[in-house]
């Protein structure tokens, strides 16, 4: 049984009728949002103002749709603990769904404020040309003649002006205003805040209290150094904000009564008329229409996201099923011990298992969309694109080995056994693998066990046969070297020497061939490997000199004893050294200064433990990396029938590893081959 998630499971643990009391509260309260909201922030607004209702309308019809959805989803047990995880796709959803949502509030909010701002230019600009009317007809006049009181005093930069002033018929002196001085009145006479503020000013004014603020300054340069027609900005003036206006003042005909004697002319630009609105109503509305804006997108986003996760809630479970099916089966296939590869008609491989994976080295990724010969080696040739599955079953069923290839090059032989399915229109063959590596290799060791006991048998038995012949010749040969020396025959006692000395080798070489054939059973004692490998340049050394090949040994004398057995790190040394000689022949077969070969030791550290590293390094034909994967196979060689046994690497790293030690090749075809011992020097606590 699928628990319920944490919302459906509170409003389950209650009764029908408190959860619709529930809803209704939410209803109620989402539709008298916005009436609540202004209720505090705007008090001007009457509580059932049409923005109100319009606003709360459309929250309530939310809010129900959200209760109902839920109630459904309460009575179907829809939202499962499965079915709420959802994955990144609503959450994307949502983030674009948010986005949109945000860019088009921001959108509106910036129409909106453009709007505003247009209105507010317009509005001074409608200012603007009643005031310049006004100066127009004053000037057009030549002046205005108005009684004089005590806020109207005579202009005194009228003073030199003929006609200036004058009486009534009634006896009232009147003084001659000008235009600037006209306007100037009109604006003084508005004393409230939220009047609008006009003021005619010059950067060369002839009043003081005309001077431009540091605004008006730069309206004014603006006019005259780049040619503005008209300059605007929000500005704050006494602690409120205006929209300011200002454009140029051009000298007329009318004007130079007054401002001739300051060398304008005609055309020129003596001054302007700025006016200021101010922005305490527009901002208000503005205010009003953003949160009326917010509120209208808020529950657009609200909306969107009902549906976005409910949508996705649905699709995730109707889904829900059939992953958890897909997932069985994939876990099944992925456990499989063996490989599996699915291969499109086309040859292209279209799935493998983990275990294919992990046993060709490639992630599915690298795999999918190759050829089947990305990972299998068939001998039968490539594959038939026209008929792939009976030219699988002919590589299959034909008695040549298979091998797959990993990642690193390496190959590997194989198994397989295929069948086919259909899966909707396509036909796609299933190619099962198994790695037959460990088959084969016990295979062969059952027949090099099966071949070292024959060879084990004919040495031992050749060995003894030749043993009682070489002992029966030292012992005649000593008898007739003491009555050579009786005799003072001195010819003979060095040609019987050197008999005496040839058998003894005979018939060490005779003991090493017994110790090979008898169990690697022997007691480890200390080995000095200069002595070891001095010893096998010894028993090759007329063999070398034959060939022509110089030999170069750089071995301290100090390096550290090894434990181990001897004979057997002489059957490696002498093996390395055969190979690298048969290598310098078959490269050159007369002398050459590169016919040689070098062996170096030195001391290494590895993890904090000492070690011998021993190079033998010849510069003959060297090993292709093909071969050099196999060179240590058992019955692995290249050398032509009756030369090789393909025993001897094999045996040799057997050795070596015994040894706690390692063996490795590394070759350049053409040019050199370097085999690396790496062996364990002896504690000192163990000398």
């Amino acid at each position: 049984m699928k628990s319920p998630t944490l919302l459906p499971r509170l409003f389950r643990g209650h009764s029908t009728h408190w959860r619709y009391l529930a809803y209704g509260l939410i209803i109620g309260l989402l539709g008298n949002l916005s009436a609540l909201i202004n209720l505090f922030l705007h008090p001007e607004i009457p509580y059932l103002d049409a923005s109100n209702s319009i606003v709360g309308g459309i929250l309530a019809l939310l809010a129900a749709i959200l209760c109902i959805m839920l109630e459904t989803h309460i009575r179907r047990d829809t939202l499962s603990a499965s079915s709420a995880r959802l994955g990144p796709y609503p959450w994307i959803l949502v983030a674009l769904w948010t986005v949109l949502i945000g860019a088009s509030l921001a959108w509106s909010i910036y129409y909106k404020r453009q709007e505003t701002m247009a209105v507010a230019k317009n509005e001074a600009r409608t200012i603007f040309d009643k005031d310049l009317l006004y100066y127009r007809w004053a000037a057009d006049q030549n002046g205005v003649f108005v009684p004089v009181t005590k806020d109207i005093r005579p202009n005194p930069y009228l003073k030199n002006f003929p006609d200036s002033s004058g009486v009534t018929d009634s006896g009232h002196p009147l003084t001659l205003v000008n235009p600037e001085y006209m306007i100037r009145q009109v604006y003084e006479i508005q004393t409230s805040d939220n009047d609008v503020r006009g003021h005619i000013t010059s950067l060369n004014p002839r009043r003081p209290g005309n001077a431009a603020d540091p605004w008006e300054k730069k309206a004014l340069q603006a006019f005259e150094e780049k040619g503005e027609i008209e300059v605007s900005a929000i500005q704050d003036m006494d602690g409120q904000q205006y929209f300011r206006l200002m454009r140029p003042m051009i000298t007329e005909q009318g004007c130079l009564k007054c401002h001739a004697d300051q060398g304008y002319a005609v055309g020129d630009i003596r001054g302007g008329i700025c006016v200021s609105v101010p922005m305490t109503l527009l901002n208000s509305l503005f205010r009003k229409d953003v949160f009326t804006m917010a509120l209208a997108h808020g529950a657009l986003w609200i909306l969107g996201l009902l549906g976005t996760f409910l949508g996705a809630y649905r699709i995730t479970g109707s889904i829900r099923e059939k992953e958890q099916a897909e997932t069985r089966l994939r876990a099944i296939i992925n456990n499989m011990l063996d490989g599996l590869i699915t291969v499109e008609e086309n040859r292209t491989i279209e799935s493998l298992n983990a275990s294919a994976a992990a046993m060709f080295g490639y992630s599915p990724e690298e795999a999918v969309g190759r050829p089947i010969e990305f990972l299998l080696r068939f001998p039968t040739g490539p594959i038939d694109d026209k008929n792939l599955g009976a030219s699988l079953r002919q590589a299959i069923s034909s008695r040549r080995p298979l091998h797959g290839l990993r990642k690193n090059g390496d190959s590997f032989p194989v198994a397989l056994s295929l069948s086919e399915m259909r899966l909707g229109s396509k036909h796609l063959f299933i190619v099962m693998v198994r790695d037959i590596t460990e088959e084969e290799q016990h295979r062969h060791e059952a027949l090099r066990a099966g071949q070292l006991a024959a060879i084990g048998e004919l040495a031992a038995g050749v060995a003894h046969e030749i043993n009682n012949p070489v002992n029966g010749i030292i012992n005649f040969s000593q008898v007739l070297l003491d009555e050579a020396e009786d005799e003072g025959n001195k010819t003979f006692q060095d040609i019987l020497k050197r008999i005496i000395s040839e058998g003894e080798r005979v018939a060490g070489i005779i003991s090493n061939l017994l110790s090979f054939t008898r169990q690697r059973d022997e007691i480890v004692g200390d080995v000095n490997l200069k002595a070891v490998i001095d010893d096998c340049v010894a028993l090759l050394l007329y063999q070398l000199d034959k060939d022509k090949i110089k030999l170069q040994v750089e071995i301290p004398d100090d390096l550290p004893l090894l434990k181990g057995n001897p004979q057997q790190l002489h059957q490696v040394f002498l093996n390395l050294l055969t190979n690298a000689r048969y290598a310098l022949n078959q490269r050159f077969v007369g002398p050459d200064p590169d016919k040689r070969i070098e062996i170096q030791s030195w001391t290494i550290t590895v993890d904090g433990r000492r070690f011998i590293r021993t190079t033998l390094t010849d510069h003959g034909i060297g090993i292709p990396q093909d071969v050099i994967n196999r060179i240590f196979d058992s019955l692995f060689t290249t050398k032509p029938p009756g030369e090789g046994s393909g025993l001897g690497l094999s045996i040799s790293k057997g050795l070596v590893r015994d040894h706690a030690g390692q063996l490795t090749l590394e070759s350049v075809p053409g040019d050199h081959t370097v085999a690396t011992v790496d062996l364990p020097a002896a504690s000192s606590d163990q000398g």
